[in-house]
């Protein structure tokens, strides 16, 4: 039997000297160590046979063999690998896909740069808000049928006690930042505000249920609706741009006095008129106002001593107009070949 293995592993060493590719490798490796033909297989299988005192005197050896030739087939695998890797420089490479900012969240970084530019400050609020800071210190109590207006979504939670107000709400709009900021702050000072804010909508190609949102207010002495009206046509023209019309038309919020919803020339058919503005050749786009009395009261101020304006506006609605986008509902579908687009 010792002959048979001596044997056996010259022919393997004669035959690992002729192995010049993966195919004389592999041809190399189903001769020896084959599943139902391989020699060493063979032996293995014919083992069984063996008396026990066989099996004691060469049954190591074999083990040896077997493992001698599966590790030099590995090294040779190796080195056969490693000298015929080809590497052609001239191949253009793959370009890893990388991903980018959200075309809402662009839209946004874009006015708060022009909002910034013109002094304001950009701040951020809560989203869980209580029901004081989102209505009633905004001059909407209770029974107020101004809520009637605002689809909230009030939440089952038990009430903080640290939180003035009965309930516990998602935001409808981010004016509960309006009397959070000016408890802390003493004015001059104008800030921008974005964020989500909910409303319990139904869904449809131009309303959401969650959407992005930008409100702001400037405070100080002697600031005027005529402030307010150039500041907002500024940033429109800066958004959409230089020959954009906009203008104000009479409205009613319960903290802002007088109140007017904004509009800005159809960008579709330049304001002579289609679907898309209803004919009209104007596309409402925000609300402002001037802030109530009660709502710089609530805050702190001593009534009359200050005056200001707030406004706010949708980012999902400007980014359909300027972006000249059908569906609302595209911008949360979360579908590539609509947002590699921007």
């Amino acid at each position: 039997m010792l002959d048979t293995l001596k044997k056996l592993q010259n022919e393997f060493e004669h035959d690992l000297s002729n192995i010049a590719d993966g195919s004389s490798l592999q041809n190399i490796k189903t001769k020896y160590l084959g599943r139902k033909e391989g020699l060493i297989t063979l032996l293995f299988e014919d083992l069984k046979n063996w008396s026990i005192e066989k099996k004691k005197e060469f049954g190591g050896s074999l083990n040896e063999l077997k493992r001698k030739i599966e590790e030099t087939l590995a090294e040779k695998e190796k080195t056969l690998t490693e000298k015929n890797v080809f590497v052609d420089l001239s191949i253009p490479a793959i370009k890893p896909e990388v991903g980018h900012m959200h075309p809402i969240s662009q839209l946004q970084k874009e006015i708060e740069d022009i909002f910034f530019g013109l002094g304001f400050d950009v701040q951020l609020g809560p989203e869980i808000e209580s029901d004081y800071y989102n209505f009633e210190a905004l001059n909407i109590p209770e029974d107020h049928p101004a809520r009637d207006m605002q689809d909230t979504f009030y939440m089952d939670i038990e009430h903080p006690k640290k939180h003035p107000g009965k309930n516990i709400v998602l935001r409808t709009h981010i004016s509960n930042m309006q009397v959070r900021y000016m408890e802390k702050h003493k004015p001059p000072f104008s800030v921008v505000l974005p964020g989500r804010v909910f409303r319990n909508e139904s869904l449809d190609a131009s309303h959401e249920h969650t959407y992005q949102y930008m409100e702001g207010f400037v405070v100080g002495k002697n600031v005027s609706y005529a402030n307010m009206a150039w500041t907002l046509d500024y940033v429109m023209k800066e958004v959409f741009g230089k020959d954009v019309q906009t203008k104000l038309l009479p409205s009613y919020f319960p903290f802002v006095e007088p109140a007017a919803e904004g509009f800005i020339s159809c960008l579709v058919c330049k304001g002579k008129g289609c679907s898309v503005c209803k004919q009209t050749g104007w596309v409402e786009v925000f609300g402002c106002g001037m802030i109530h009395q009660k709502v710089l009261a609530a805050s702190g101020y001593k009534q009359g001593e200050y005056t200001g304006f707030a406004f706010g506006f949708g980012l999902s609605r400007l980014a359909l107009m300027k972006y000249s986008i059908p569906d609302i509902r595209l911008f949360a579908e979360n579908d590539l070949r609509f947002l590699n687009q921007f």
